[in-house]
């Protein structure tokens, strides 16, 4: 990021859908290169992905109390966005998973991946929910170390299939969203950016 911009938050709306498609993308093909066969991210498409969000952004405000997508926006364009539902059965003892989290790489490490970390944490406290998980690849390093500051807690490894591709992911949790709260807050606070 060349520059210090205002970014804001939001809830999403249909009409994010091609943006947030973009960002995935662009997520996949840069964070997951090494990770994920070359010619499966050269051959990802955005128009390919635009319906998939339009249909779960159609779909929230029937959910408006299960699941929510924010984006983080910055002079009018979306730059990232985070997804979390609750769960309708817990996962390894969890009643909540974040979905996604992307940003633009040229904006990342600047505080915004916190802030979206803060909104799904306390936008699920007000859903009565405590707790919360997330999967990352385990070769995601940079993921990783993220979930890692914010003091998730290693929940397993465990393989998995997507897309007829065998890969190994990572569960991070929190048994008490208190403690990713404090954490966002202990680690902004210490941020050259916030």
């Amino acid at each position: 990021m060349s520059s210090i911009k205002e970014v804001s938050l939001r809830r999403a709306t249909v009409a994010d859908a091609e943006a947030i498609a973009a960002v995935r993308v662009e997520g996949w093909q840069t964070a997951y290169r090494g990770m994920i066969p070359d010619q499966y991210l050269d051959e990802m498409l955005v128009d390919d992905h635009v319906l998939y969000w339009k249909r779960i952004l159609q779909a929230l405000p029937a959910a408006a109390d299960k699941a929510c997508v924010y984006v983080a926006e910055s002079e009018g364009h979306v730059i990232g966005f985070v997804s979390a539902t609750l769960l309708a059965e817990p996962k390894h003892g969890y009643h909540a998973e974040l979905g996604a989290l992307y940003i633009r790489p040229q904006w990342q490490r600047a505080g915004i991946g916190r802030r979206m970390m803060h909104k799904v944490a306390r936008t699920l406290q007000s859903w009565n929910c405590a707790d919360l998980v997330v999967w990352v690849l385990s070769d995601n390093r940079l993921a990783r170390n993220f979930y890692e500051e914010l003091n998730g807690e290693f929940v397993l490894e465990q393989e998995f299939s997507w897309d007829d591709m065998d890969l190994k992911e990572v569960g991070y949790g929190w048994k008490d969203l208190n403690v990713l709260l404090a954490s966002v807050n202990a680690v902004a606070g210490s941020a050259a950016v916030h």
